[in-house]
This record gives structure tokens, sequence and C-alpha cells, in this order.
């Protein structure tokens, strides 16, 4: 049996013999497009074309690292109203990456974007004059929140909702922890994804996403409305939820777990993970395979990661963190967590249970200074083992494609 894999704009081959079992996952495509007629719909019913109308109206996008259809949703509300683009303001919500290259401002607005570029403004997590206290967390710290939320009447936040490794989702809440909030905030809800109850498409219990709707909660009274879409593995729009924040968010949450989730009925001894563009360019995207499918492999079992990661290790912040990092008691040398620590901290603990090994181009060196172990053949994991007994699985597009059990 050969298994053909997607890599470095090619492909490889895991040899198997023929009578071995192996159960293969594919993200689901939909079958059709959200149109006008279905957008304008839902829109409708959810109050959202009076809401277009208002002369004192923002727009909060997502910045160009997102897979929003942002472009494909400012078309759709240009077409029911032909003035909105015209009069809105837009904020990008960076959280803590740079501001737009060129390239992300098209992403981000498409064929819009000379038309609504004077009023765009750019979130700054670092600047406090921009920004408005509006109490403190569960930590007794202080919350920052962009004070353009506040300079408008009506605040309609643009996102998408897909698996996020440890917010459990992408999409409503998001769009303020991270997208408009400030680096301390940032920085005290990400290092709880220490915690391996921050995992994929899990929200009760995940430390993480809870620090993020509660600070949605200290909003009080402020609405705020959403368009959550859900995209495919395609980035073809499958369907798009309207109305308050919250409500919007957990209507598109539960079509994104259906889907992009696929339960195991039992654990697997070996998971083989593809990765396709663009996740498969560097070492810190892999970890989203990793994430999403080791939950599905016993106890002593093997995930083999297979990415070409030719753009190299992707952050250079995180690899340098391995430097200080003490890995018998998984915490950094000198204790102190530091933004990024949760991405060692996951894959050390991880590695503990499973074998967690990478066929890529990276050095060795490289591959082993942050915890995973290199792999120099695709068939390597499978010479020294009788494969017969073996229970295996491949995952195609295991960016996208999430194993739960």
């Amino acid at each position: 049996m050969d298994i053909k894999l997607a890599y470095n704009a090619g492909e490889i081959v895991i040899h198997l013999p023929d009578d071995v079992s192996v159960t293969e996952y594919s993200p689901k495509l939909a079958p059709r497009e959200v149109d006008l007629s279905t957008f304008r719909r839902g829109l409708s019913d959810a109050g959202g074309e009076e809401l277009l109308a208002s002369n004192s109206l923002l727009f909060v996008v997502n910045d160009g690292h997102r897979n929003t259809p942002t472009p494909r949703i400012l078309s759709l509300l240009d077409q029911i109203n032909p003035t909105v683009l015209d009069r809105a303001s837009f904020v990008v919500a960076c959280g803590t990456h740079e501001p737009p290259t060129e390239q992300h401002y098209l992403k981000i607005f498409g064929d819009h974007r000379e038309r609504v570029e004077p009023r765009v403004r750019i979130h700054d997590c670092r600047d406090y004059s921009t920004m408005t206290k509006i109490g403190r967390d569960h930590f007794g710290e202080e919350v920052w929140l962009d004070s353009v939320l506040f300079e408008y009447d009506e605040v309609v936040m643009i996102s998408s909702a897909e698996p996020h490794y440890f917010a459990g989702m992408t999409g409503g809440r998001k769009s303020l922890v991270p997208g408009l909030t400030d680096f301390a905030t940032v920085e005290r809800n990400h290092n709880q994804a220490i915690s391996l109850d921050a995992a994929p498409l899990r929200l009760k219990g995940n430390p993480v996403a809870e620090h993020m709707a509660s600070v949605l909660d200290m909003m009080g009274a402020r609405k705020f409305f959403g368009i959550q879409a859900v995209i495919d593995a395609s980035k073809k729009m499958a369907a798009v939820f309207f109305g308050d924040l919250k409500t919007s968010f957990e209507s598109a949450y539960e079509y994104s777990c259906a889907m992009y989730a696929n339960r195991v009925d039992s654990y697997y001894d070996t998971v083989i993970c593809e990765m396709l563009p663009p996740l498969d360019n560097n070492l810190y995207q892999l970890q989203k395979a990793l994430e999403n499918c080791q939950r599905a492999v016993k106890d002593g079992g093997r995930i083999i990661l297979v990415s070409s990661c030719a753009g190299g290790i992707g952050s250079e912040n995180f690899y340098r963190l391995a430097d200080n990092w003490d890995r018998e008691k998984n915490e950094p040398k000198d204790g102190v967590i530091r933004f990024g620590s949760h991405k060692l901290s996951r894959v050390n603990a991880m590695q503990r249970r499973i074998d967690v090994r990478v066929y890529s181009t990276l050095p060795d060196d490289t591959v082993r200074h942050v915890f995973y172990e290199p792999l120099h053949s695709p068939d390597e994991c499978f010479a020294s083992i009788n494969v017969a007994e073996h229970k295996i699985a491949v995952v195609r597009d295991a960016g996208h494609t999430v194993l739960t059990t």
C-alpha cells in the first residue's frame, strides 16, 4: 500500500504492506458558498440592514494573518447598502502582530482598499494612549481596549470561526482579545495555554477561552453586532451568522465544529499528518497539526508530522525561549513565563506521552531545539515494528482537520 502525501510543492510516498488497515480523515468541504440572497436574509432577520444605515458605524476586521473572507463580506454589504463602505470607519484588530503589510492590506480589504483607506485605523497593543481601561480581570490586572470601540454608536465585528489550537475556536470574542486589547492582557491570556485543557474546539473548561469571554463580559451593556463566517478548508464561505456577538459566535462555533471535527472510536498507534500550503511553510505553523490530532494517539504511540517547513522556523521568539527551558520541569530555567512559552511547554508535555516526529527540510538540530524529533525517511518509523498489528490513521490537511475522542 502506498500512501501519497503532499510535500514541498510535490509529494512523498510512504510504503506499507497491502494488508495493513489505514483510516483516512479529510476536511469537509461545503457544497456551495453563501450567496447574496442567503447573506441578505440572515442580515435582515438579525436587524443588520437597519444598522448599516447608521452614520456612526465602525467595522472591526481581522488582520492579514487570519483566513476571514473579509473582502467577500464587504462586497456583499456593499451590494445591500451601496453607501455603507463610504460612511463607515474600520479598525484592524492586529493583536500583537505588526501593522499590515501591503499584501495584508489587500488580503483584508481586497478591491475596497482605496475606497476605505482614509477611515482605517490600526490597533497598536503597546500604545496605551489609544486605549481605554475597562477594569480588571480575574487575575486582578488591568484590561485595556482600543478607544475606538467607544467612539461609535454601532460596532460590527467581522470574523470567522475555525479551530484554534489553544483558544478552542477563532472568531467572536477574539476580536477583543487579542485583537484590540493591550499586550499585557494578551500575554496573560496566552500564558494560560500552558494548560492542555486549552485545546482545539474546546471552550468550556478552557482557561484561554474563558478569559477571552470574561473580557467581553466586562463590557457590560455595550453591545457588539457580529458577522461570523465559517469557511471550509478550500476557503469557501460555507455559512455566516448574524446578531449580537455572543449569539452569532455560538452559532458559528457549532457549525464549525460540525465542519472540522472528526470523532474517532478508538486510539491509534500511529497518526500521519499531512500539512498543506500555506501551513506547511514553517516550524511555528506545524504545531497546528500536532494539536489537532495528538489526542487520537494512544499513550506511547507516535505522530508523524509531514511538512517541508521551507520557510524555516517562522518565529525567532519561541525558538530563542528554548535556550532557557528546563525540559524536566517543563518551565523556563528562571521560572518566568514569557509570551510564547506555551508553544514550548505544550510540545514538551506531548512528547512525554507520545513520540512526536517531523519529516521536513530542516536541520536535525533545529527540529530538536524546540522538542520535536526529526525523521529522515517517511518509512523510518515503520522499519522496526510489526505494522500488521498497528492501527494507523492518515490525516489530510491536518492543519484544519481535528480528531476528537
